[in-house]
Order: C-alpha cells, then structure tokens, then sequence
C-alpha cells in the first residue's frame, strides 16, 4: 500500500534530533528503508568537530587538509563505508571550503553511494546547534523526538557513554524540552514527533511524517527495516546490542519497562525535575506529592557527587597534563583503533 504526501515538494536535507535513547535509531530505520531518503550515520559534525577544530581556517590549503584527513581517517568517517578521496572531490566542487560544504559534501556522498537522492543525518545532540544547521541549509527539514523523560533516564543510566547520575539524565531532557518550546516550537521547519505514538501508531506517525517532508509514504518503512538499509554504525560492542533492538518488531512494551528499571527514588527525582511540562505531552506523574525527604537526599547527595567528580577530572588533568579525550566515545581516534565502547 502506497499513500500519497500532499505536502509541497522538497529536496532539502532532513535531521533527526532530541535526547539520546528518545527513538532517533528507530526513526533512522524506518526513513532509511524509505527509496528516496538516505539519514547517514551520526556525524557528531556540530558537537564535536566544529567545536575541536574551531581555530582552523578552511580557506587555507594546509588547515583544510589537516583537518580533513582528521576526520577522513577516523573510526567515524569508516562508520559511513565511503570512501574519502571522491567525498573530498566533491567537498571542494562546492568552492572554498568550509564546515558547512564539508558536512554536506560527506552526507551527499553517503546518499550517492546507496543510490538515494535525499540525504539526512541522526546525530541527537544536534538539537543544541539548530541554528547553525539552518543557517547552514534554510530548506533544511528537522525531526525533533520526544520521549517519556523516564523512559529516557532509565535508558541512559545502562549505556557505557552517559552520566550515572539520573539527575543529570532529567535536567538534560528538561533543558532540551525548554529549547525545544522556546526556539523552535512554532517553527514550520520542525516537527516533534513523540516516540510512544509513533510505536503505538506507525503507519499514521510515518504518513503524517511524510506529508511534513513532501515525501511519498510507503509500507516499506515499517516492513524493510533491517541491518542491510540501516546506516552502517559502530557494529560492535554496546552498538551491536543497540541496533538489534531497534530493528525488533515494532512494541508498545517498551513504554512502561522503566517502571521496572528504576527506583522509587529515581522517578520521585525525575517527576520533580521534568513535571509539570512534560505533562503537557501526555505523560502522567507516578507520584501525586512533593518529593520525599529520602529522595530529596538522594538526589543532594548525587548532586555532590557531581561536584566531586568534576573536581577530581580536573585535577587528573592538571597533574598529568594529558588533554581530556573529548572524542573518545564517537570515534574520533585512527580507524585503527578498535574501541568497543563508542557510542553509535
């Protein structure tokens, strides 16, 4: 069954942002195995690259090819299965070089490469730079998911690259539900889509979703998903697990499964730093009273914490005069270097 968009023509580029562990991978397989559309894997373009190599000047020969052959050889650009030279030759067609001709020459490269006409790239954090990204590409078109921040907490305090503190994981989707209202709510570029409709409702999320795009909605979104038209990620370690799960058949039982992973203290401490407004999206508080003194305890406790660690990572710093490894966890290092822990 094939539905037709009604929604104006586009060609430009489409993100996938919001919190980690929000539904931006499952998105990413169901617009991938769309024949038109191409979401590349995460670049970390915004997070990480433009901020490490900010003092650059791309205009001049030598800082354009050091940094290119920065990215071109790391573990992260390998995740893409393209070839530097060609994606090189087409950065430089653009003219002067640039971040924003790099970003798009890479992800245009990706799309040719699979045979798509449109491209589109999953980096979550990117939320926190969409002003950059439509300066870069005005037509661009940005997919905002949103998520239980429960759910998002529970999810985040088991992967090996996030915080171990929930409080943090509730400040963060807190912060990123405020930008997200402030910014860019009434903006007709974005739209929000919340990861419980689109698994409890896929063909009428993906429909609506295509309309938003001026794309052409298709069953092969929800049948086709697989690791052979998924973005080729890090497939190894914490990935391979990650990349299963979002290639399962579609379930609503993930919507409730943090009321089995987390403790009562930890959703007392999440609904008072995320309730009232996450209310206005549909999701209900466990709890109908201010928060108890022993979580407030915790969560005092866990803020010290905080303080402790950010102490103690400035001082090991300091003392062995080693810069801290920004790029750690997205494969930044040589491709050679086989890091099991690296986020996808």
């Amino acid at each position: 069954m094939t539905i037709h968009s009604s929604g104006s023509s586009t060609l430009g580029p489409i993100f996938i942002v919001g919190m980690p562990r929000s539904g931006t991978t499952l998105l990413t397989s169901m617009l991938s195995a769309h024949p038109r559309i191409a979401i590349a894997p995460e670049t970390h373009y915004l997070c990480y690259w433009l901020r490490q190599y900010k003092t650059l000047n791309l205009s001049c020969t030598q800082d354009f090819d050091s940094f290119w052959q920065a990215v071109s050889n790391s573990q992260r650009f390998s995740y893409f299965g393209i070839d530097a030279h060609p994606t090189r030759e087409r950065i430089l067609a653009k003219g002067s070089p640039s971040h924003q001709h790099i970003l798009s020459g890479w992800l245009e490269e990706y799309a040719h490469t699979i045979n798509k006409p449109r491209w589109g790239e999953k980096t979550p954090l990117h939320y926190q730079h969409l002003h950059q990204l439509f300066t870069w590409f005005p037509d661009a078109q940005v997919i905002w998911m949103l998520r239980d921040p429960r759910a998002v907490a529970a999810s985040l305090n088991t992967v090996p690259w996030a915080s171990n503190y929930i409080h943090i994981h509730a400040q963060q989707w807190q912060e990123s539900l405020t930008s997200f209202e402030r910014d860019w709510q009434r903006d007709s570029r974005v739209m929000l889509l919340q990861y419980e409709k689109l698994i409890q409702q896929p063909e009428r999320c993906l429909t609506r979703l295509c309309h938003f795009l001026g794309e052409t909605y298709t069953t092969d979104m929800l049948t086709t998903r697989s690791a052979a038209n998924t973005p080729l990620i890090n497939r190894q370690g914490w990935a391979v697990q990650h990349l299963q799960s979002a290639l399962q058949p579609i379930s609503a039982n993930a919507i409730s499964k943090w009321q089995r992973n987390l403790a009562n203290h930890q959703i007392e401490i999440i609904e008072a730093l995320t309730f009232p407004d996450a209310a206005k999206y549909g999701y209900c508080a466990n709890t109908s009273h201010p928060i108890s003194p022993y979580a407030s305890f915790r969560l005092n406790l866990e803020k010290l914490r905080v303080k402790l660690d950010r102490k103690l990572a400035h001082w090991q710093t300091r003392l062995t005069q080693q810069p801290r490894q920004t790029g750690q966890y997205i494969g930044a290092g040589p491709k050679s270097v086989n890091n099991a822990t690296k986020s996808p």
